[in-house]
Parts: C-alpha cells; structure tokens; sequence
C-alpha cells in the first residue's frame, strides 16, 4: 500500500456497510482518500463508520438506496457538499437470491435489476457532472463471471443484471474518455461475502477444488483490483472487464 495514492480524492462507494466494498473503502482511506460509505444496512452502516472514525479516516456514511434516484441524487449531492469533489465511484451495490425460474417472483426481477443495474446507471448519471467538470474520474462497475457465463445456481435474473453491466461500462468508456473518467468493470467469483451465504462448507471445498489457484476469493483481493483501476496509474486502461476468479474462468 502506499500511504498517498488516493490523498486528495474523494471516493463514493455504493452498497459499502460491508463486505468487499467496505474493504476498498477502509483500504482507499489508508491511502489517503476521503471515503463515502453508502448502503441500506444502517446498523452495518454504524459498525462501519466506527471502524473508519478508529482509523482517523475523512469519511461519511448516508443510507442510500441505490434503485431510488432520489436517494442517490441527494448521496452524491452531500459527498459535493461535504468533500467539494468526487473522483472515484464503485458501483458494488448487489442483490443475489438463490431461485429457480418458475420461483422467481415479478419483485425479485425488480429488484435485482432495479439494484444491480438501474442502481449504477442512476450513479453513473449523478457523478458525471462532476467528473466532467474537473475532467477526471475513475467509474468501476462490480460485475460477475455469471455476466459472461450465464449462471446455473441463483435467480437467472442475477446473470443478465450483471452482463447489462458489461455493456454499460463500455457505453460510459466510449462517452466519458474525452473528459479524462474512465470506466471500467470486474467480474469476481467464489469470493465470500454475505452475497454468498447460502453456500455451505462442502460447496466452498468444492469451489476452491475446481479454482487453479485452489482457493476462494477474499474481500481484499478484490480491494486490491479495484483500488488499482481507481488509482491515476491505471489512466490508459479503459472499457475493460477484469476477471478476477483465481483462473476458473479465462477469456
């Protein structure tokens, strides 16, 4: 880690009460960064703030909704007002239920693409300005394996959510590049978050088996991707996804 990497930059976070999100967001704060912490969890959300505060981090923590603009809107509106700018959004907001087709309900479909997707399009849209204005910033999308691959386990809505948003971050690349954002996007898999709860010991052992690596993913191992595409060092790297699964999928 550098203790400077991100000194002066303001990083919003979304669905960041926990799990990898918190990590980038307590990591971004070593390294300098002013850190948003946004999500619904509002008891996660406390834990979090006081891990942050221990830490001697700028930070704010607001509950947000990222499938209601308005929320979103006014979280970024107080990230300007409290921070004056913003240079980082990680759109890591996600919903992941574990349905048949024939079980999954028309609330599930909502919800799953009013989250995983309609959630960083409205964050997306509510940063650009100020993105634009200092013509610099760095968008990262948290995708899936299941967005290229289609997935064979959880509601067959969550693999369409996250392929969407492999077609997102290369539309915004296209039409935020000649403002200095970049945007790019990684697609995870087997890392264990709440998300993964419904995987017991003997599907973990399995995963792992089945990973070149022959291990699962951690929450810092996906810090680690996503504070290097923040970082002004990955500035000629733009519209790309970034799989980042131990070698369980190649492409």
């Amino acid at each position: 880690m550098r203790a400077d990497r991100f000194t002066g930059q303001t990083a919003f976070i979304t669905g960041s009460a926990q799990g990898m999100g918190f990590q980038t967001a307590l990591d971004m704060a070593k390294e300098g960064a002013s850190v948003v912490i946004s999500d619904v969890d509002e008891e996660a959300l406390g834990q979090g703030a006081e891990i942050l505060s221990r830490q001697g981090a700028a930070f704010l923590a607001l509950k947000c909704d990222v499938s209601d603009p308005r929320e979103v809107e006014a979280a970024v509106g107080k990230t300007l007002e409290t921070f004056d700018r913003l240079d980082i959004l990680i759109n890591n907001a996600g919903i992941l239920k574990n349905f048949p087709i024939e079980e999954t309900t028309d609330e599930l479909l909502r919800q799953t693409i009013g989250i995983n997707v309609m959630g960083a399009l409205y964050a997306i849209r509510a940063v650009t300005p100020a993105m634009k204005r200092r013509h610099y910033g760095r968008i990262i999308n948290v995708s899936s394996i299941c967005g290229k691959m289609g997935d064979h386990s959880t509601t067959y809505a969550y693999g369409a959510s996250k392929g969407a948003l492999l077609s997102v971050t290369r539309s915004v690349a296209y039409q935020l590049g000649p403002f200095g954002v970049t945007c790019n996007c990684i697609a995870p898999h087997a890392v264990m978050t709440k998300l993964m709860a419904y995987w017991d010991e003997g599907r973990k052992k399995d995963a792992a088996e089945k990973i070149p690596v022959r291990r699962l993913g951690t929450v810092e191992d996906m810090s680690h991707l996503m504070m290097f595409l923040a970082s002004p060092e990955a500035g000629f790297i733009n519209g790309e996804n970034v799989n980042i699964n131990g070698g369980y999928y190649m492409d």
